[in-house]
Protein backbone atom coordinates (compact mmCIF):
# COMPACT_ATOMS: atom_id res chain seq x y z
CA UNK A 1 0.00 0.00 0.00
CA UNK A 2 1.37 3.08 -0.97
CA UNK A 3 0.59 6.47 0.49
CA UNK A 4 0.69 10.18 0.67
CA UNK A 5 0.54 11.60 4.44
CA UNK A 6 0.92 15.29 5.56
CA UNK A 7 2.41 15.67 8.95
CA UNK A 8 3.17 18.49 10.87
CA UNK A 9 6.00 17.29 12.55
CA UNK A 10 9.64 17.71 10.76
CA UNK A 11 13.11 16.36 11.26
CA UNK A 12 14.79 19.51 13.04
CA UNK A 13 18.47 18.03 13.15
CA UNK A 14 20.66 18.31 9.88
CA UNK A 15 22.70 15.72 8.68
CA UNK A 16 26.61 17.04 9.89
CA UNK A 17 27.19 15.04 6.99
CA UNK A 18 25.58 16.74 4.41
CA UNK A 19 28.48 18.95 2.87
CA UNK A 20 30.30 19.45 -0.27
CA UNK A 21 33.43 20.70 -1.60
CA UNK A 22 34.62 23.64 -3.85
CA UNK A 23 33.26 23.42 -7.28
CA UNK A 24 31.01 20.35 -6.55
CA UNK A 25 27.18 21.03 -6.94
CA UNK A 26 24.68 20.55 -3.79
CA UNK A 27 21.50 19.72 -3.55
CA UNK A 28 18.74 17.25 -2.10
CA UNK A 29 15.44 15.73 -3.13
CA UNK A 30 12.24 18.88 -2.80
CA UNK A 31 8.62 17.56 -2.06
CA UNK A 32 7.55 16.27 -5.77
CA UNK A 33 10.90 14.54 -5.07
CA UNK A 34 9.45 12.55 -2.76
CA UNK A 35 6.03 11.76 -4.34
CA UNK A 36 7.94 10.84 -7.64
CA UNK A 37 10.06 8.50 -5.30
CA UNK A 38 7.28 6.65 -4.02
CA UNK A 39 5.44 6.45 -7.23
CA UNK A 40 8.78 4.71 -8.79
CA UNK A 41 8.58 2.02 -6.84
CA UNK A 42 5.42 1.07 -8.36
CA UNK A 43 5.63 1.69 -11.91
CA UNK A 44 9.40 0.73 -11.85
CA UNK A 45 9.97 3.95 -14.11
CA UNK A 46 12.89 6.57 -13.68
CA UNK A 47 12.62 9.77 -12.67
CA UNK A 48 13.90 13.39 -13.62
CA UNK A 49 14.73 14.96 -10.05
CA UNK A 50 13.72 18.42 -9.06
CA UNK A 51 16.18 18.88 -7.03
CA UNK A 52 18.69 19.06 -9.59
CA UNK A 53 21.03 22.21 -8.61
CA UNK A 54 19.60 24.42 -11.49
CA UNK A 55 20.46 21.82 -13.86
CA UNK A 56 23.71 21.18 -12.86
CA UNK A 57 22.99 17.74 -11.72
CA UNK A 58 21.71 15.50 -14.47
CA UNK A 59 20.14 13.14 -11.92
CA UNK A 60 17.38 10.38 -12.02
CA UNK A 61 16.38 8.15 -9.55
CA UNK A 62 14.38 5.15 -9.55
CA UNK A 63 13.49 3.59 -6.13
CA UNK A 64 12.94 -0.44 -5.84
CA UNK A 65 11.19 -2.57 -3.29
CA UNK A 66 12.17 -5.88 -2.08
CA UNK A 67 10.63 -8.16 0.66
CA UNK A 68 12.09 -11.26 2.12
CA UNK A 69 8.98 -12.73 2.55
CA UNK A 70 5.40 -12.67 1.26
CA UNK A 71 4.33 -12.20 4.66
CA UNK A 72 5.44 -8.77 5.78
CA UNK A 73 2.72 -6.80 6.19
CA UNK A 74 2.92 -3.60 3.87
CA UNK A 75 0.57 -1.44 6.51
CA UNK A 76 2.30 1.94 5.95
CA UNK A 77 4.70 2.71 3.22
CA UNK A 78 4.27 6.19 2.51
CA UNK A 79 5.62 9.72 2.51
CA UNK A 80 4.86 12.19 5.55
CA UNK A 81 6.59 15.39 7.14
CA UNK A 82 6.30 18.88 6.39
CA UNK A 83 6.73 21.15 3.06
CA UNK A 84 10.95 20.60 2.61
CA UNK A 85 10.56 18.30 5.59
CA UNK A 86 9.62 14.91 3.93
CA UNK A 87 10.54 11.34 4.91
CA UNK A 88 9.66 8.13 3.75
CA UNK A 89 7.59 6.27 6.29
CA UNK A 90 8.05 2.13 6.17
CA UNK A 91 6.11 0.75 8.49
CA UNK A 92 5.90 -2.85 8.96
CA UNK A 93 5.08 -6.09 11.23
CA UNK A 94 8.09 -8.38 9.99
CA UNK A 95 6.66 -12.62 10.67
CA UNK A 96 9.99 -13.65 11.84
CA UNK A 97 13.26 -11.48 13.65
CA UNK A 98 14.78 -12.09 10.23
CA UNK A 99 12.51 -10.96 7.73
CA UNK A 100 13.58 -7.58 6.05
CA UNK A 101 12.33 -5.05 3.55
CA UNK A 102 15.27 -3.78 1.03
CA UNK A 103 14.85 -0.74 -0.04
CA UNK A 104 17.38 0.35 -3.39
CA UNK A 105 17.91 3.83 -5.05
CA UNK A 106 19.89 4.03 -8.10
CA UNK A 107 20.84 6.99 -9.67
CA UNK A 108 21.01 7.41 -13.46
CA UNK A 109 22.40 10.25 -15.54
CA UNK A 110 19.40 11.44 -17.37
CA UNK A 111 21.50 12.99 -20.17
CA UNK A 112 23.51 9.62 -21.05
CA UNK A 113 21.69 7.22 -19.20
CA UNK A 114 24.50 5.74 -17.68
CA UNK A 115 25.21 5.39 -13.84
CA UNK A 116 25.73 8.69 -12.17
CA UNK A 117 28.20 8.27 -9.19
CA UNK A 118 27.17 11.11 -6.89
CA UNK A 119 29.49 12.43 -3.89
CA UNK A 120 29.08 12.71 -0.38
CA UNK A 121 25.78 11.00 -0.80
CA UNK A 122 24.01 11.61 3.14
CA UNK A 123 20.83 9.97 4.78
CA UNK A 124 19.34 10.08 7.83
CA UNK A 125 16.73 7.22 9.18
CA UNK A 126 14.29 7.87 12.28
CA UNK A 127 12.73 6.40 15.14
CA UNK A 128 15.26 3.66 15.21
CA UNK A 129 14.64 2.25 18.56
CA UNK A 130 14.11 -0.75 20.63
CA UNK A 131 11.58 -2.38 22.73
CA UNK A 132 11.43 -5.54 25.23
CA UNK A 133 7.88 -5.28 26.33
CA UNK A 134 6.25 -8.49 26.27
CA UNK A 135 3.39 -7.50 23.27
CA UNK A 136 5.76 -5.50 21.46
CA UNK A 137 9.45 -7.18 20.60
CA UNK A 138 11.60 -5.59 18.08
CA UNK A 139 15.34 -3.45 17.85
CA UNK A 140 15.29 -1.64 14.53
CA UNK A 141 18.33 -2.47 12.58
CA UNK A 142 18.67 -0.22 9.77
CA UNK A 143 21.95 -1.25 7.43
CA UNK A 144 22.83 1.41 4.59
CA UNK A 145 25.18 1.02 1.83
CA UNK A 146 26.39 2.02 -1.40
CA UNK A 147 27.96 1.40 -4.23
CA UNK A 148 30.74 2.84 -5.36
CA UNK A 149 32.50 3.01 -9.54
CA UNK A 150 34.96 -0.04 -9.05
CA UNK A 151 31.43 -2.25 -7.91
CA UNK A 152 32.74 -2.33 -4.33
CA UNK A 153 29.69 -2.47 -1.44
CA UNK A 154 30.46 0.38 1.41
CA UNK A 155 28.64 1.17 4.40
CA UNK A 156 27.78 4.57 5.24
CA UNK A 157 29.76 5.87 8.09
CA UNK A 158 27.78 7.41 11.33
CA UNK A 159 27.61 11.09 11.13
CA UNK A 160 27.23 12.35 15.33
CA UNK A 161 24.75 13.76 16.20
CA UNK A 162 24.19 15.06 19.16
CA UNK A 163 21.68 13.50 22.05
CA UNK A 164 21.38 10.41 19.71
CA UNK A 165 21.33 6.57 21.16
CA UNK A 166 22.09 4.92 17.77
CA UNK A 167 24.81 3.34 16.83
CA UNK A 168 26.14 1.66 13.45
CA UNK A 169 27.99 -1.94 12.96
CA UNK A 170 27.15 -2.88 9.58
CA UNK A 171 23.77 -1.38 10.44
CA UNK A 172 22.13 1.98 12.50
CA UNK A 173 20.86 0.52 15.89
CA UNK A 174 19.64 2.06 19.45
CA UNK A 175 22.31 1.03 22.22
CA UNK A 176 19.82 1.84 24.87
CA UNK A 177 16.20 -0.09 25.96
CA UNK A 178 14.40 3.08 24.44
CA UNK A 179 11.00 3.20 22.41
CA UNK A 180 11.00 6.87 20.59
CA UNK A 181 7.34 8.36 20.54
CA UNK A 182 6.64 7.28 17.00
CA UNK A 183 6.91 9.88 13.72
CA UNK A 184 8.14 12.60 16.50
CA UNK A 185 11.65 12.63 14.97
CA UNK A 186 13.59 12.31 18.30
CA UNK A 187 16.85 13.09 17.83
CA UNK A 188 17.61 9.71 20.62
CA UNK A 189 16.58 7.77 17.63
CA UNK A 190 17.92 9.74 14.53
CA UNK A 191 21.00 7.64 12.57
CA UNK A 192 22.83 9.46 10.02
CA UNK A 193 25.39 8.58 7.71
CA UNK A 194 27.42 9.71 5.02
CA UNK A 195 29.43 7.82 2.18
CA UNK A 196 33.10 8.18 1.62
CA UNK A 197 32.82 7.27 -1.65
CA UNK A 198 31.15 8.36 -4.61
CA UNK A 199 28.21 5.87 -5.25
CA UNK A 200 25.64 5.35 -7.87
CA UNK A 201 23.07 2.92 -6.08
CA UNK A 202 21.92 3.10 -2.14
CA UNK A 203 20.48 0.00 -0.42
CA UNK A 204 18.64 0.30 2.96
CA UNK A 205 17.79 -2.52 4.30
CA UNK A 206 15.39 -2.80 7.02
CA UNK A 207 15.40 -5.68 9.55
CA UNK A 208 15.55 -6.72 13.45
CA UNK A 209 18.54 -7.56 15.32
CA UNK A 210 18.31 -10.97 15.66
CA UNK A 211 18.65 -10.78 19.74
CA UNK A 212 14.86 -11.84 19.77
CA UNK A 213 15.29 -14.67 17.96
CA UNK A 214 11.68 -16.58 18.28
CA UNK A 215 10.17 -13.81 19.33
CA UNK A 216 7.51 -12.42 16.66
CA UNK A 217 9.07 -8.48 16.37
CA UNK A 218 4.96 -7.31 15.83
CA UNK A 219 4.52 -4.09 14.59
CA UNK A 220 7.59 -1.43 13.89
CA UNK A 221 8.49 1.47 11.26
CA UNK A 222 11.49 3.90 10.48
CA UNK A 223 11.51 7.10 8.01
CA UNK A 224 14.11 7.92 6.24
CA UNK A 225 15.25 10.87 4.21
CA UNK A 226 18.08 11.73 1.89
CA UNK A 227 19.86 15.02 3.16
CA UNK A 228 22.26 15.98 0.38
CA UNK A 229 23.95 14.68 -2.65
CA UNK A 230 27.23 16.52 -5.08
CA UNK A 231 28.14 16.16 -7.85
CA UNK A 232 31.14 17.81 -10.27
CA UNK A 233 28.58 19.48 -12.92
CA UNK A 234 29.80 17.66 -16.50
CA UNK A 235 29.33 19.38 -19.55
CA UNK A 236 28.22 16.43 -22.15
CA UNK A 237 28.34 16.88 -25.91
CA UNK A 238 26.59 14.20 -28.14
CA UNK A 239 25.11 13.55 -31.43
CA UNK A 240 25.88 10.62 -34.53
CA UNK A 241 28.05 10.24 -37.31
CA UNK A 242 25.40 9.06 -39.91
CA UNK A 243 24.66 7.81 -43.38
CA UNK A 244 22.42 10.86 -45.18
CA UNK A 245 21.40 8.44 -47.63
CA UNK A 246 17.78 8.97 -47.07
CA UNK A 247 17.17 5.07 -47.19
CA UNK A 248 18.59 4.77 -50.67
CA UNK A 249 20.75 1.57 -50.40
CA UNK A 250 24.48 0.72 -51.52
CA UNK A 251 22.24 -1.69 -53.88
CA UNK A 252 20.11 0.82 -55.34
CA UNK A 253 22.93 4.17 -55.60
CA UNK A 254 24.55 4.73 -58.48
CA UNK A 255 26.94 7.47 -58.80
CA UNK A 256 26.03 8.56 -62.47
CA UNK A 257 22.51 8.67 -62.17
CA UNK A 258 21.04 12.32 -63.01
CA UNK A 259 18.05 12.09 -63.22
CA UNK A 260 15.92 13.44 -60.30
CA UNK A 261 12.21 13.75 -61.88
CA UNK A 262 11.17 10.23 -62.75
CA UNK A 263 9.47 7.88 -60.40
CA UNK A 264 11.67 5.08 -61.42
CA UNK A 265 14.88 6.98 -59.88
CA UNK A 266 15.86 6.43 -55.95
CA UNK A 267 16.85 10.07 -56.49
CA UNK A 268 13.58 11.92 -57.05
CA UNK A 269 11.48 12.76 -54.31
CA UNK A 270 13.60 11.98 -51.50
CA UNK A 271 13.72 15.09 -49.46
CA UNK A 272 16.31 13.10 -46.82
CA UNK A 273 18.45 12.21 -48.94
CA UNK A 274 21.99 14.13 -48.67
CA UNK A 275 20.29 17.21 -46.47
CA UNK A 276 22.59 17.61 -43.47
CA UNK A 277 19.97 16.24 -41.00
CA UNK A 278 20.08 12.96 -39.15
CA UNK A 279 16.22 11.43 -39.97
CA UNK A 280 16.35 8.08 -37.96
CA UNK A 281 12.40 7.68 -37.71
CA UNK A 282 11.01 8.26 -41.16
CA UNK A 283 10.58 5.64 -43.85
CA UNK A 284 13.83 3.84 -44.82
CA UNK A 285 15.44 5.78 -41.92
CA UNK A 286 19.37 6.55 -41.69
CA UNK A 287 21.29 4.96 -39.65
CA UNK A 288 24.43 5.56 -37.92
CA UNK A 289 27.58 4.83 -38.79
CA UNK A 290 30.37 3.18 -37.10
CA UNK A 291 34.03 4.78 -37.93
CA UNK A 292 34.38 8.27 -37.26
CA UNK A 293 36.10 10.27 -34.45
CA UNK A 294 35.09 13.13 -32.98
CA UNK A 295 37.32 15.36 -30.78
CA UNK A 296 36.21 18.34 -28.64
CA UNK A 297 38.62 21.18 -29.83
CA UNK A 298 39.43 25.05 -29.15
CA UNK A 299 37.91 26.47 -32.69
CA UNK A 300 40.72 29.06 -33.32
CA UNK A 301 43.09 26.09 -32.96
CA UNK A 302 41.56 22.54 -33.29
CA UNK A 303 44.90 20.99 -32.36
CA UNK A 304 43.98 22.34 -28.73
CA UNK A 305 41.82 19.02 -27.96
CA UNK A 306 39.72 18.97 -24.59
CA UNK A 307 38.50 15.52 -25.33
CA UNK A 308 38.44 13.33 -27.39
CA UNK A 309 35.65 9.46 -28.31
CA UNK A 310 35.00 7.21 -31.00
CA UNK A 311 31.77 7.35 -32.10
CA UNK A 312 31.72 3.35 -31.27
CA UNK A 313 30.75 3.34 -27.59
CA UNK A 314 29.45 0.26 -25.03
CA UNK A 315 25.47 -0.13 -25.21
CA UNK A 316 25.34 3.12 -27.78
CA UNK A 317 23.24 3.16 -31.30
CA UNK A 318 26.16 2.71 -33.75
CA UNK A 319 27.42 5.95 -34.57
CA UNK A 320 26.51 8.00 -31.52
CA UNK A 321 29.13 9.08 -29.61
CA UNK A 322 29.21 11.07 -25.87
CA UNK A 323 32.00 13.61 -24.81
CA UNK A 324 31.84 14.43 -21.13
CA UNK A 325 34.11 17.07 -19.61
CA UNK A 326 33.89 18.02 -15.72
CA UNK A 327 33.32 21.81 -15.57
CA UNK A 328 36.65 22.28 -13.32
CA UNK A 329 38.87 21.29 -16.13
CA UNK A 330 37.63 23.32 -19.04
CA UNK A 331 38.85 27.09 -19.61
CA UNK A 332 37.40 27.35 -22.87
CA UNK A 333 34.13 28.70 -24.41
CA UNK A 334 35.11 28.88 -27.93
CA UNK A 335 34.62 25.10 -28.48
CA UNK A 336 33.84 23.16 -31.46
CA UNK A 337 33.18 19.38 -32.31
CA UNK A 338 35.50 17.93 -35.51
CA UNK A 339 34.87 14.63 -36.94
CA UNK A 340 37.24 12.71 -38.92
CA UNK A 341 37.75 9.14 -39.93
CA UNK A 342 40.12 7.01 -41.99
CA UNK A 343 40.23 4.88 -44.74
CA UNK A 344 37.79 4.91 -47.74
CA UNK A 345 34.59 4.05 -46.62
CA UNK A 346 31.70 6.51 -46.87
CA UNK A 347 34.02 9.60 -48.13
CA UNK A 348 31.71 12.08 -49.01
CA UNK A 349 30.74 14.63 -46.43
CA UNK A 350 27.25 16.17 -45.96
CA UNK A 351 27.88 18.40 -42.97
CA UNK A 352 30.91 20.21 -42.28
CA UNK A 353 33.63 18.52 -40.59
CA UNK A 354 32.97 20.82 -37.30
CA UNK A 355 30.68 22.26 -35.20
CA UNK A 356 30.35 25.20 -33.25
CA UNK A 357 29.09 24.12 -30.22
CA UNK A 358 27.89 27.45 -28.63
CA UNK A 359 28.59 27.17 -25.50
CA UNK A 360 27.27 28.63 -22.56
CA UNK A 361 28.48 28.42 -18.55
CA UNK A 362 25.04 27.47 -17.45
CA UNK A 363 24.32 25.10 -20.26
CA UNK A 364 25.21 21.37 -19.58
CA UNK A 365 23.96 19.22 -22.23
CA UNK A 366 24.47 19.71 -26.07
CA UNK A 367 23.09 16.87 -28.07
CA UNK A 368 22.48 16.34 -31.78
CA UNK A 369 25.58 17.55 -32.89
CA UNK A 370 25.51 15.30 -35.82
CA UNK A 371 27.68 14.76 -38.73
CA UNK A 372 26.65 13.27 -41.86
CA UNK A 373 28.59 11.31 -44.61
CA UNK A 374 27.46 9.02 -47.60
CA UNK A 375 29.23 6.26 -49.77
CA UNK A 376 30.59 7.19 -52.97
CA UNK A 377 27.71 6.29 -55.08
CA UNK A 378 25.46 8.75 -53.33
CA UNK A 379 27.66 11.41 -54.31
CA UNK A 380 24.97 14.75 -54.58
CA UNK A 381 27.01 15.88 -57.73
CA UNK A 382 26.99 14.33 -61.02
CA UNK A 383 28.74 15.60 -64.20
CA UNK A 384 27.70 14.39 -67.92
CA UNK A 385 29.82 15.15 -70.95
CA UNK A 386 28.10 15.84 -74.08
CA UNK A 387 30.44 16.68 -77.24
CA UNK A 388 29.27 17.70 -81.09
CA UNK A 389 30.97 17.88 -84.04
CA UNK A 390 30.57 21.09 -86.25
CA UNK A 391 32.29 23.43 -88.59
CA UNK A 392 33.37 26.25 -86.22
CA UNK A 393 30.92 28.87 -86.87
CA UNK A 394 31.35 32.15 -84.97
CA UNK A 395 27.37 31.90 -84.29
CA UNK A 396 27.21 28.50 -82.71
CA UNK A 397 23.60 28.46 -80.46
CA UNK A 398 25.06 25.86 -78.20
CA UNK A 399 21.10 25.86 -76.47
CA UNK A 400 19.40 25.15 -80.02
CA UNK A 401 21.81 22.09 -80.25
CA UNK A 402 19.32 18.49 -79.40
CA UNK A 403 20.99 15.57 -77.35
CA UNK A 404 21.42 13.03 -79.67
CA UNK A 405 22.61 9.39 -79.92
CA UNK A 406 25.32 10.56 -82.65
CA UNK A 407 27.92 13.59 -82.21
CA UNK A 408 27.37 14.62 -85.42
CA UNK A 409 23.57 15.28 -85.18
CA UNK A 410 23.57 16.77 -82.00
CA UNK A 411 25.40 16.65 -78.23
CA UNK A 412 26.12 12.87 -77.65
CA UNK A 413 28.08 10.96 -75.14
CA UNK A 414 29.29 8.57 -77.68
CA UNK A 415 33.01 8.33 -78.52
CA UNK A 416 34.51 10.68 -81.40
CA UNK A 417 36.54 8.57 -84.42
CA UNK A 418 38.22 10.28 -87.46
CA UNK A 419 37.04 13.29 -87.11
CA UNK A 420 38.14 15.83 -90.45
CA UNK A 421 40.73 17.83 -89.77
CA UNK A 422 39.98 21.66 -89.06
CA UNK A 423 36.67 20.77 -87.75
CA UNK A 424 35.34 21.85 -83.97
CA UNK A 425 33.77 19.93 -81.10
CA UNK A 426 31.55 21.51 -78.90
CA UNK A 427 31.19 20.45 -75.40
CA UNK A 428 28.18 20.70 -73.18
CA UNK A 429 28.95 19.54 -69.28
CA UNK A 430 25.93 19.01 -67.45
CA UNK A 431 25.86 19.52 -63.80
CA UNK A 432 23.39 18.27 -61.42
CA UNK A 433 23.11 18.91 -57.59
CA UNK A 434 21.12 16.10 -56.40
CA UNK A 435 21.16 17.07 -52.76
CA UNK A 436 18.66 18.77 -51.14
CA UNK A 437 21.65 21.44 -49.98
CA UNK A 438 23.46 23.72 -52.06
CA UNK A 439 26.55 22.94 -53.38
CA UNK A 440 28.95 25.41 -52.86
CA UNK A 441 32.60 26.91 -54.17
CA UNK A 442 31.62 24.50 -57.26
CA UNK A 443 34.20 25.08 -59.70
CA UNK A 444 34.11 23.14 -62.89
CA UNK A 445 37.71 22.41 -64.86
CA UNK A 446 38.33 21.05 -68.30
CA UNK A 447 41.70 20.10 -69.72
CA UNK A 448 42.30 20.79 -73.15
CA UNK A 449 44.42 17.71 -74.88
CA UNK A 450 47.85 18.38 -75.84
CA UNK A 451 49.54 16.51 -78.30
CA UNK A 452 52.27 14.20 -76.35
CA UNK A 453 50.68 14.35 -73.03
CA UNK A 454 48.53 11.33 -72.33
CA UNK A 455 48.72 9.35 -75.90
CA UNK A 456 47.16 12.86 -77.27
CA UNK A 457 48.32 12.91 -80.91
CA UNK A 458 47.02 16.54 -81.35
CA UNK A 459 46.56 19.84 -79.57
CA UNK A 460 43.11 21.00 -78.80
CA UNK A 461 42.73 25.18 -78.90
CA UNK A 462 39.48 27.26 -76.78
CA UNK A 463 37.87 28.37 -80.10
CA UNK A 464 34.75 30.72 -80.32
CA UNK A 465 31.60 31.12 -79.48
CA UNK A 466 32.23 32.07 -75.97
CA UNK A 467 29.31 31.15 -73.58
CA UNK A 468 28.35 32.79 -70.37
CA UNK A 469 31.99 34.14 -70.14
CA UNK A 470 30.65 36.05 -66.72
CA UNK A 471 30.66 31.89 -65.98
CA UNK A 472 34.39 31.32 -66.45
CA UNK A 473 37.55 32.59 -64.38
CA UNK A 474 40.03 34.93 -65.17
CA UNK A 475 42.53 32.58 -65.58
CA UNK A 476 40.62 30.39 -67.70
CA UNK A 477 42.11 29.59 -70.81
CA UNK A 478 41.94 32.13 -73.75
CA UNK A 479 40.24 32.04 -76.83
CA UNK A 480 42.77 29.97 -79.51
CA UNK A 481 45.07 28.70 -76.58
CA UNK A 482 45.46 25.29 -74.99
CA UNK A 483 45.19 25.19 -71.50
CA UNK A 484 42.49 24.58 -68.81
CA UNK A 485 38.73 25.80 -68.85
CA UNK A 486 37.98 26.89 -65.78
CA UNK A 487 34.74 28.23 -64.10
CA UNK A 488 34.85 30.92 -61.32
CA UNK A 489 33.23 29.58 -57.31
CA UNK A 490 29.91 28.88 -58.06
CA UNK A 491 26.86 28.00 -56.10
CA UNK A 492 24.62 24.92 -57.71
CA UNK A 493 21.09 25.12 -56.19
CA UNK A 494 19.18 22.21 -54.37
CA UNK A 495 17.68 19.67 -57.07
CA UNK A 496 19.07 21.55 -60.07
CA UNK A 497 21.00 21.30 -63.12
CA UNK A 498 23.33 23.52 -64.96
CA UNK A 499 24.98 23.20 -68.21
CA UNK A 500 28.66 24.63 -69.38
CA UNK A 501 29.47 25.40 -73.27
CA UNK A 502 32.69 25.68 -74.96
CA UNK A 503 34.35 24.58 -78.24
CA UNK A 504 37.38 23.60 -79.13
CA UNK A 505 38.93 23.53 -82.59
CA UNK A 506 41.79 20.55 -83.55
CA UNK A 507 41.12 17.78 -80.91
CA UNK A 508 39.22 16.25 -77.83
CA UNK A 509 39.67 17.31 -74.48
CA UNK A 510 40.59 15.25 -71.60
CA UNK A 511 37.78 15.40 -68.52
CA UNK A 512 39.25 16.06 -65.54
Amino acid sequence: MLSLISSSSFAKVDNPGAVCSAGFSQDKLTDGDYTNLLMSSSNNNYFDVAGNASGSIPLQIKMDLVESNTSNTSNDFSIIGASQYKLINIGRNFPTPTAYTDITLSFRNKTTQQPLYLTNVAMSAFDVDYSNSGNNLFDDYVRITGTTQSGSVIDGTLQTIRGSNVAYSEGLNNRTNINCPSRDFDTRCQGSIQFSQPVDTVKIRYTNNPIYVGSNPSSQEIQLRLDNYCYVPQYVFSGTVFDDNGGITSARANATNADITTSTSPYTNNPNYFNGIFNPSVPNAETGIAGSTVKLANCSNINTVYSTQSVIRSGAPIGEYQISIPMTTLNNTNLCLVESRTGNTYPIRTTDNRRTVGFVATTYNYPNNNFGRVIAENVALVLKKYQYINNCPSTLNYTSINDSPNPVTGFSTASIENIDPGKCIAYKITATNRAYINIDTFIMKDVLQKKGVSSAIVTSVLANPVSASADYASDSVAIGQNGTVKTKPLTLAPRAKRDFYFNTKYGTTANQ
